[in-house]
């Protein structure tokens, strides 16, 4: 049993509330600033929860993953202009198109080297799709290839979890090695520092850039976006779209009520600091002890799909000449979908890049689904 129950809410919630500060402290230390905040939250959780500090698994995880992220969304959007994106999203898809095809050929080359037994094809499938799209096609794809009643599937669930981690300390440490940020030369990377988000600068400013009554107007419109897009998704049947739903009604409010956003301040820092404890969460779930036992296969497959992925996505992005940064978040949103993908742009204040990797997530959403039943039929 961990030191701080599953059942004890409140003071799980401030443990993954004081690993947030401790990350937002060393982001003013050198090594902080090379690892990034996001970074060592997520390994934080890890530890913690590996440790025995924190659970694996809590309703309180449930409700940040629930209520937390989805009134995220809309406060990291509420300043998208769509004719920009449009304008400067290009070299995005190109990423996140190459980060597609170099996962499909990460889980041929993990199939071939890793033994799954007699599901192999349909293992293999699923974790694919999961990883060009989202959990929702996890499932919808394990449903597909008749793989949902599985002794194997909670198994390969843990793996997917172990494996979302493993991927996010992969990727989020690449501008810390001058061979990757030599190969892929970023604006956003060399701006960094001018751009990150610094909660502490933006709450002393004398300007009054923050406004209690401006930051709380944002947290109303972010959750009566979602409020809506609850019932837009449960109208329709659709709850698999309310991400979705959430992303078109807060990039209409950003484009088509923008006077509306003139009485709404802070809400990128307050949907940034949302994002920072969902990282906590997602470390918090990494159970080391489950890649040991039945889930060791489907683990050490997926190493080997994010391995390749990754580093064939260095020699592809340096021939193409795609931005470093750019490439992290395409990766991401190819990976882990548009959430985790809008809070690493937003947790390195790459602001930009919200936006556009939130499409492209959309977008893998879409697509994740066929290109996992397609690998299936090809290997069966």
């Amino acid at each position: 049993m961990p030191l701080i129950a599953a059942e004890e809410t409140l003071l799980l919630l401030c443990a993954l509330l004081t690993l947030c500060a401790a990350g937002f402290a060393a982001e003013h230390t050198r090594w902080g600033r090379a690892l990034s905040a996001p970074l060592f939250i997520l390994f934080g959780g890890m530890v913690l929860s590996n440790l025995g500090m924190i659970p694996y698994s809590a309703p309180l995880y449930g409700d940040i993953t629930s209520i937390l992220v989805p009134v995220a969304i809309p406060l990291l959007l509420l300043r998208a202009d769509l004719q920009k994106v449009f304008r400067e999203t290009g070299s995005m898809l190109i990423a996140f198109g190459v980060a597609v095809i170099l996962t499909v050929i990460g889980a041929y080359v993990g199939a071939a080297l890793i033994d799954l037994g007699e599901q192999e094809a349909k293992i293999t499938g699923v974790l694919a799709a999961s990883y060009i799209g989202g959990g929702v096609n996890f499932v919808a794809t394990s449903q597909a290839v008749n793989f949902a009643d599985s002794s194997l599937y909670v198994a390969t669930l843990s793996a997917d979890s172990v494996g979302a981690v493993f991927f996010l300390l992969l990727l989020m440490s690449l501008p810390a090695l001058s061979f990757a940020r030599r190969a892929m030369p970023s604006k956003f990377l060399d701006a960094e520092n001018q751009e990150a988000v610094d909660m502490n600068q933006h709450l002393g400013d004398d300007d009054q850039s923050f406004s209690l009554p401006y930051m709380v107007n944002g947290l109303a419109i972010s959750l009566l976006i979602c409020a809506l897009s609850q019932g837009i998704a449960t109208a329709l049947n659709a709850d698999n779209f309310f991400i979705l739903i959430i992303s078109v009604l807060a990039l209409l409010v950003a484009n088509f009520a923008k006077a509306l956003l003139n009485y709404v301040r802070s809400e990128f820092e307050v949907g940034t600091l949302f994002m920072y404890i969902f990282f906590a969460v997602i470390g918090a779930g990494a159970d080391l002890g489950e890649v040991l036992g039945a889930a060791l296969p489907a683990t050490l497959f997926i190493i080997t799909m994010v391995l390749v992925h990754l580093a064939l996505l260095l020699v592809v992005g340096k021939l193409l000449k795609l931005d470093l940064a750019e490439v992290m978040v395409a990766s991401n949103a190819c990976i882990l979908g548009p959430a985790t993908a809008a809070a690493l742009a937003a947790s390195r204040g790459w602001r930009e890049l919200v936006t556009p990797g939130m499409l492209v997530g959309i977008l893998g959403y879409s697509i994740g689904t066929f290109i996992g039943v397609g690998i299936f039929q090809s290997l069966s």
